[in-house]
């Protein structure tokens, strides 16, 4: 399962990698994690969604972060509006997922399953391809571009 979950990250960030990147408008997902976070209500998360379009924070989120954030983060492979040093969480079927930028070409992954197991390991790109490795070191999966130009695993998962 462990290889399986590797691969599907890493087909997802290859694509990134591959062609650049303009920024993850992460301003922008706070405001909308603010929106979606202010009660379980459609209705009312409706009416503040309104009230964030009028005042115009959506507006404003978005603008700053394609002027300032974005820009920052492509520079420097950061963005200074992510929370805790460059991470970011979200919960899967497997368990809680956090992702920690290393530096502009490797970005670390925490697996932590609901029976309290943590499995880690790091995604980084090497030589046009992205490559997936265990706390040690050793090579778990690599992705490249396929010869149709789609995310491919190439040499298979080799673990």
């Amino acid at each position: 399962m462990r290889r399986t979950i590797a691969a599907a990250i890493l087909a997802a960030f290859l694509p990134v990698t591959a062609t650049g990147c303009f920024g993850g408008f992460e301003l922008t997902k706070k405001v909308y994690k603010l929106n979606e976070d202010v009660s379980p209500d459609k209705w009312v998360q409706e009416v503040f969604f309104l009230v964030l379009v009028i005042v115009p924070i959506y507006g404003l989120a978005s603008f700053l972060d394609a002027i300032l954030f974005n820009s920052i983060e492509f520079w420097t492979g950061n963005n200074p509006v992510l929370a805790n040093g460059g991470s970011q969480s979200f919960e899967t079927a497997e368990g809680r997922v956090t992702l920690s930028s290393i530096d502009a070409a490797t970005l670390a992954v925490t697996l932590e399953r609901p029976d309290g197991t943590v499995d880690r390991f790091s995604l980084a790109r090497e030589n046009g391809t992205v490559s997936a490795r265990d706390a040690d070191g050793a090579v778990l999966a690599r992705v490249d571009t396929g010869a149709d130009g789609a995310p491919a695993v190439i040499g298979g998962l080799l673990r």
